[in-house]
């Protein structure tokens, strides 16, 4: 007679157990009640060439929180070495070769006119990240 509550008790236990698991695994894919999911950012495509030792357009600008999708043409004679100041540790542009190219994106979510592009150490164009610039809730 024993028998089959020990039966019993293992199939609740295993049960148990096994919705313990699901409940965590799912757990992690839910988001918050009352909030949705983030969804992406806006995409903007900034294409810069440097021609004749300069850069053209010598400004351009981008709103907040935009993902910016970055082309940079070489049209000179010699390599070009094209940084964004501010944002160097998002925009890693590779040295270019004349006649060269690249291509790669990076989130515009640091806002301010005080950006530089910078060609061969020196700059050559303005960066400018329009929106707003207090973070909600702080003056």
């Amino acid at each position: 007679m024993r028998r089959p509550y020990v039966v019993l008790l293992l199939v609740v236990l295993g049960l148990a157990i096994a919705l313990t698991v699901v409940g965590r695994l799912h757990r992690g894919t839910q988001t918050p009640r009352g909030e949705s999911p983030a969804a992406p950012a806006p995409s903007v495509a900034v294409t810069i060439e440097v021609k004749n030792g300069a850069i053209e357009p010598h400004a351009t600008s981008v709103a907040k929180d935009h993902e910016v999708r970055l082309t940079v043409i070489n049209h000179d004679s010699r390599i070009a070495r094209v940084t964004l100041s501010g944002y160097e540790d998002r925009v890693s542009i590779p040295p270019l070769a004349p006649r060269d190219h690249w291509t790669g994106s990076f989130l515009a979510d640091r806002p301010g006119e005080d950006f530089a592009w910078v060609l061969n150490g020196e700059p050559a164009g303005r960066f400018a990240v329009t929106g707003q610039h207090l973070i909600e809730g702080h003056r």
